[in-house]
Order: C-alpha cells, then sequence, then structure tokens
C-alpha cells in the first residue's frame, strides 16, 4: 500500500513539473531572441545565425521589442559574417521598428545598432580575391575584342 501512495506522489509531482515547464517555456515567447543574441554574445556568429533563420516565422506574433532585438542581433551577426546585403536588410527592419516604438531597444542595444549601422555604411564591396590557375576567365592582354 505504501508504495502505491509514493508511486501517486510521484506521478503527481511530475505532471506538476512538466506543467510548469509547459507554462513556462510559453510564457517565454522570445526566448528564441535571446538565444541568439546570446550566440552573437559568444561569438558563435553561424549558429546565431541558424537560430534567426530558423525562428524568422515567429516574428509575426512578437513585440516590438523582440522583433527590433531580433532584426538588430540577425543584422549584427550578418555583418560579423561578411554579408552586408543581408545584414543592411536587417539593422534597417530594427531602426523602422525603432523609429516606430522608441523604447523597442534599451541603451545597449541602440548602442549596437548605430555601432552596427555605422560600421555597415564603411564597409565597401571588396573584389574577390585572384589567385593563379584561378577558374575565373580572363582576357589576354593582346587579344582583340569580338565584334
Amino acid at each position: 500500500m505504501c508504495s502505491v501512495a509514493v508511486h501517486s506522489r510521484l506521478r503527481l509531482s511530475l505532471l506538476t513539473l512538466a506543467a510548469s515547464a509547459l507554462l513556462l517555456t510559453s510564457a517565454c515567447g522570445g526566448h528564441f531572441v535571446t538565444r541568439g543574441t546570446t550566440l552573437y554574445d559568444d561569438a558563435h556568429y553561424v549558429e546565431a545565425a541558424e537560430v534567426f533563420e530558423q525562428t524568422e516565422a515567429r516574428l509575426a506574433s512578437s513585440s516590438n521589442s523582440e522583433r527590433a532585438r531580433f532584426g538588430l542581433y540577425r543584422g549584427a551577426t550578418f555583418l560579423k559574417l561578411g554579408d552586408t546585403a543581408h545584414a543592411a536588410r536587417w539593422l534597417g527592419y530594427a531602426r523602422s521598428v525603432v523609429k516606430r516604438d522608441p523604447d523597442a531597444l534599451n541603451d545597449d542595444d541602440l548602442a549596437l545598432l548605430d555601432t552596427s549601422l555605422k560600421a555597415l555604411g564603411r564597409v565597401t564591396p571588396a573584389e574577390p580575391d585572384r589567385k593563379d590557375r584561378s577558374e575565373v576567365a580572363t582576357i589576354p592582354a593582346d587579344a582583340t575584342p569580338a565584334q
């Protein structure tokens, strides 16, 4: 009899724990932004880019703060990875959210947005490195153009 009572209490405890975990994860809807920003802060840029890509669909139901932070850190991640076109898109997205809702980002995130936009403005597209015997076709110097 004692084992039945202990087993019932254990089952009730496990159910309570599972319900609490479910409530906690649903209450923290923006955790996907936090996960990506943590990876960014730890310099795991490829992993951060993957998290942002996989969770982009959640923006539709996110708050302005979550949208602004997502755009900021996704753009900053692209900037760190050297993808200036995508960085510009997402940093611009973050800036547009902040223009509509000035309280969407805290002071530290606003500073990162400003720094990232300035860095983006200083980046010039680099020509690809040419290596001997590359696959890129070149015209010999003594060739005449075809008519």
